[in-house]
């Protein structure tokens, strides 16, 4: 139950997050809001470890080290990156639908990784999700975006599918980078992972901008302005509260029904982006959550 509790917890602070995220994208380039969001967690981790007393070198095998830190690079450098480019090309909402990718990911790397069965809901449900995905890309790009919100811009098929093609990628890394790691999540404590697993994405990060030719853009974009106000809540409410939940649902239940609960963020999504960011509620988009909302919820007979 305790899992089940996390899980689904961090559903609901990853959905604020992403309508967080959405606003601030439109100041940071997706590197720069990456790395930001990641200092912003390393710092907030490592101040709770220190306050609670725990040890950041414990003694555990070098070989747990090196899988958190892989699972860092996978599920933050790559993942996040990803996520944040498919964000800014598709809008909250429809990136909602591509995030439905997470749960038949998640079976599908728990059945090889953890030899967790994978039932004929969870193949249904895969079906199903990917039928969302194309049904949802079938929305025009008109119809996309509110053309009286802020700072609204139209966005051409072409970008569209990019952004849906970059989102699904990065729903991939982030679900392999966690699922890789449960069993060094069964012996490890859970704020020690997550520092080690945010630690290696922002090395990872850290190290892309040294050697990009923008370097100094992203730098400048770091800087302290207004687009902080919404930055750091987006950063505390998903790459602090949310990841905690994120890993702890993980750690102490299934990977598969942790999976199931963490697709709860679609619905939030959904609901938040029509609320706050006033996107609107499409006949393709409609369609597109159901077949994912019952996708995913297929699973359970697993």
């Amino acid at each position: 139950m305790l899992g089940s509790i996390f899980a689904l917890s961090s559903a609901l602070f990853w959905a604020i997050a992403v309508i967080l995220f959405k606003k601030a994208g439109e100041c940071f380039s997706p590197l720069s809001l990456n790395i930001y969001k990641s200092m912003v967690a390393l710092i907030l981790v490592a101040l709770t470890m220190v306050i609670l007393g725990i040890p950041f070198v414990p003694d555990v095998a070098t070989e747990d080290w090196l899988l958190l830190a892989l699972s860092g690079f996978l599920g933050i450098t790559l993942a996040d990156l990803c996520f944040f480019i498919a964000l800014n090309r598709l809008g909250a909402s429809m990136v909602a639908v591509v995030e439905c990718l997470y749960l038949p990911s998640v079976l599908f790397f728990s059945f090889f990784l953890l030899e967790e069965r994978l039932g004929l809901g969870g193949i249904l449900g895969g079906i199903l999700v990917m039928s969302a995905i194309l049904v949802g890309a079938l929305s025009s790009p008109q119809k996309s975006h509110n053309p009286t919100a802020p700072g609204s811009r139209p966005v051409s098929p072409g970008s569209i599918r990019a952004g849906i093609v970059t989102g699904c990628l990065g729903i991939i890394f982030m679900a392999l980078g966690i699922v890789m790691v449960k069993d060094v999540l069964e012996h490890t404590n859970v704020f020690w992972a997550t520092l080690v697993r945010v630690g290696a994405g922002a090395l990872t990060l850290g190290i892309m901008v040294f050697f990009h030719p923008k370097r100094k853009r992203y730098l400048n974009e770091l800087k302290f302005s207004k687009s902080w106000y919404t930055a750091l809540p987006a950063s505390v409410c998903g790459n602090f509260i949310a990841l905690l939940f994120w890993v702890a649902g993980m750690k102490y239940t299934t990977a598969s029904r942790a999976g199931i609960l963490n697709q709860m963020s679609t619905i939030f999504i959904f609901i938040l982006a029509a609320v706050w960011l006033k996107e609107p509620i499409t006949p393709h988009r409609g369609i597109a959550i159901c077949l994912a909302v019952t996708g995913a919820y297929l699973t359970i007979i697993n």
